[in-house]
């Protein structure tokens, strides 16, 4: 049975990081999705998946992608925080992030974007994320539309309502399943720039 390092590590984010690299060996289908948590003005809460990108040892922020123009954003932007939850069944392992958010640099959001696939830097342009359609197989219209807009020998351009979303990691929590629901979990705080600290959680 796996159990979490004792004495656990001072600084919590190489550890995250190798339990990220373990997820992309060993999970087949989106090792890196995470459960992303923002609430509205109005205090409405909301959650849904993106895909975690990177975390940064240096800076202690993860980054993902989105656009600009969605609930999300809206909701990340006026608030300014987030939530992001990760769990893999194959290992028995959770990991949480918690922190303000704010946009990524525009040239970090070019350089990803030019490494997507075509397709995908094409839905970026054709998708309007979160607005009603009248029908799924409009898409096909948009996204039609789009690539006729670009030669195939152009680059795509990054789309300025799209691009990354650092969350400045101020909370970190690893949890392990445990034998008759006697997980464990160790949870780190510090403030942006400060100094970690460690405690260990009741499951």
């Amino acid at each position: 049975m796996e159990t979490l390092p004792k004495p656990p590590p001072d600084d919590p984010l190489p550890f995250a990081r190798q339990w990220l690299a373990e997820a992309a060996d060993t999970v087949a289908t989106n090792p890196w999705a995470m459960a992303l948590a923002a609430v509205s003005p109005a205090g409405q809460p909301s959650v849904r998946f993106v895909l975690l990108k990177d975390l940064s040892l240096a800076e202690g922020f993860i980054v993902f992608y989105t656009n600009y123009g969605s609930r999300k954003a809206a909701e990340l932007d006026a608030g300014g925080r987030g939530a992001g939850a990760m769990y893999w069944p194959e290992s028995g392992r959770q990991l949480r992030f918690e922190g303000p958010v704010e946009r990524s640099p525009a040239a970090e959001s070019d350089a990803y974007f030019a490494s997507r696939p075509r397709a995908s830097q094409l839905n970026a342009w054709a998708s309007e994320q979160s607005r009603p359609i009248d029908s799924p197989d409009s898409m096909t219209t948009r996204l039609a539309a789009r690539d006729a807009q670009f030669a195939e020998s152009e680059a795509v351009p990054r789309p300025a309502n799209w691009g990354g979303y650092r969350l400045f990691i101020e909370a970190i929590e690893f949890w392990v399943s445990g034998p008759d629901r006697f997980h464990e979990r160790l949870r780190y705080q510090r403030p942006t720039g400060g100094v970690w600290s460690n405690a260990w959680l009741q499951p």
